[in-house]
């Protein structure tokens, strides 16, 4: 099921212009990602991170999708280290939300991300 919710939200992207902001630079947050990290560092500490797992997969497989020049803006980062670095960047940045604290590691890691695939294989 939350394969499904994660390619919907892919899908639903890739139906939308690629540059989704209105006029003002504004655009739409939905689901975890309108939670606060603070929200997320109690749901970590409690163990309780599904949902703001899959929301963090659909947001990297959109970002993904849309930035040129990118196959997977973490790289070789494995799921346990990306929540790790979003835990410690929520630890800072308490009153961001979510979705911020995303925003913020694909800036950090844009420069390292992987352009391609190795093996020549994916989507």
């Amino acid at each position: 099921m939350k394969l499904l919710s994660t390619l919907s939200i892919g899908l639903m992207l890739l139906s939308s212009q690629a540059n989704a902001v209105d006029i003002a630079g504004n655009y739409a947050v939905w689901g975890a990602g309108k939670k606060s990290c603070y929200g997320f560092k109690k749901s970590y500490e409690a163990e309780d991170i599904d949902n703001y797992k899959s929301y963090m997969k659909g947001f990297m497989t959109a970002y993904n999708i849309f930035t040129e020049k990118t196959y997977n803006i973490s790289a070789r980062m494995n799921e346990k280290e990306i929540l790790e670095w979003l835990y410690a960047h929520c630890e800072d940045n308490p009153m961001s939300s979510f979705e911020a604290a995303l925003t913020n590691f694909t800036f950090d890691h844009y420069d390292s991300r992987m352009k391609s695939s190795n093996s020549g294989t994916g989507r």
